[in-house]
């Protein structure tokens, strides 16, 4: 968003003035007061100060100037919400596909499972197990009971830099096996 300058005292007079302009030009458009102020005042006041600072503009009256930049806002808003962005297929869990079967999104989702995720980890444990080294289990088992890379290393008798390279191996197969 552009930051501007603040209006000058003799240019918020001249605004002031010619307030009632904004109210003519959406009137005369048929536009909505509501929804359509915010989108024209900032025109309205950026034609105040290009009026004021600008002489050349001064060959012309000030409401040709602010009614073509106040038009220029309102083409600008309608172009923005014609973006794709402005109208993205919404969809809710709530309500139902576009499926023949007529379920809600909500209702195709699998709700976890406490039991069959601790199937699944304690048959992910047991091919990691089948790859790496005891050490490197025993490594994992101490890390999954919330000790840290300095209290392991001292149990196993080696570097935290040894035990954050076992780490590091035991990754590499994890991610191998389950993406491998």
């Amino acid at each position: 968003m552009k930051c501007e300058v603040p209006l000058t005292p003799e240019q918020r007079l001249f605004a002031d003035e010619h307030h009632d302009l904004v109210y003519k030009f959406l009137r005369k458009k048929r536009l909505s007061i509501d929804e359509f102020y915010d989108v024209v005042i900032f025109a309205y006041l950026r034609s105040v100060r290009c009026y004021l600072t600008e002489s050349r503009l001064r060959q012309y009256s000030f409401t040709t100037i602010a009614w073509k930049l106040m038009n220029g806002a309102v083409s600008n808003y309608y172009r923005s919400q014609n973006t794709p962005k402005h109208n993205a297929l919404v969809l809710s869990l709530h309500t139902n596909s576009y499926d023949d079967a007529g379920y809600t999104l909500e209702e195709t989702i699998a709700s976890p499972n406490p039991l069959m995720r601790q199937l699944e980890e304690q048959l992910l444990l047991h091919d990691l197990a089948k790859r790496v080294s005891k050490q490197q289990m025993h490594i994992v088992h101490l890390k999954s009971c919330g000790y840290n890379d300095r209290d392991i290393a001292r149990s196993q008798n080696t570097t935290m830099k040894r035990v954050q390279e076992l780490l590091e191996e035991v990754r590499s197969v994890l991610l191998e096996i389950c993406y491998g």
